[in-house]
């Protein structure tokens, strides 16, 4: 099922009024348009008519794909994050109409660009869990090649068919980081087994869920 309504924002270079598109759900199956306007980031966009400047819209957004097994939903509320959650729990517990199939990849993310990220990740059939031990791994290596930089953040992106993580620093510097077959399934190989818990227990998976999951195997195998 997907869901749209209209609302009215504010632009704030000229003040004039601007009417947008809003989708509570999206279905990536059933509506590829929408799909590839997640991809490129123009669904969460509106441009003003008067002045031409382009605003960044958010709201919360229920994305899932039958075909895929994923529902991935976008809020940024704490309390949100709370509900979903619950939500998420109960859909796969067998209780009330919001069944869900036992297999399905359920994810919670806090903003539209790490929704982005996710499509592009299942798109490229990869396990999310795995990119983001890759994520933080490279993040790591180079911040030890380049110490003078602090890391801010770290993306997964397959542009031009190839998977890569680009890596940006405080200072503004970007780095470029290539997620080869070999890296990848050598990652799987070891991490697997102790990251697959996260599909019916933890729906946020992002550099916070790596960092600790790296911890509690690094202990483990001391």
């Amino acid at each position: 099922m997907s869901m749209r309504d209209k609302v009215t924002v504010q632009c704030p270079k000229c003040t004039r009024s601007i009417e947008v598109q809003q989708w509570s759900a999206v279905n990536g199956d059933k509506n590829p348009v929408e799909k590839k306007k997640l991809l490129d980031g123009t669904l969460f966009t509106a441009k003003c008519k008067n002045c031409g400047n382009t605003v960044q819209v958010g709201y919360p957004l229920l994305y899932n794909d039958p075909k895929q097994n994923i529902m991935i939903w976008l809020v940024y509320d704490d309390d949100e994050v709370k509900h979903v959650a619950d939500y998420f729990k109960s859909s796969k517990s067998g209780e009330g109409d919001n069944k869900a199939d036992i297999s399905c990849r359920q994810r919670i993310v806090r903003d539209s660009f790490r929704l982005r990220e996710k499509l592009m990740i299942f798109d490229s059939g990869l396990d999310d869990k795995i990119v983001e031990i890759a994520k933080l791994a490279f993040s790591q290596s180079v911040q030890k090649q380049n110490p003078k930089e602090k890391i801010a953040a770290a993306f997964f992106t397959n542009e031009g068919g190839e998977n890569h993580v680009e890596i940006y620093s405080a200072g503004g510097n970007a780095f470029t980081v290539a997620l080869s077959d070999d890296i990848y399934r050598s990652l799987e190989d070891t991490y697997s087994g102790k990251a697959s818990y996260a599909e019916d227990r933890v729906y946020i998976i992002d550099d916070v869920w790596a960092l600790q999951l790296l911890r509690e195997y690094n202990s483990e195998h001391r």
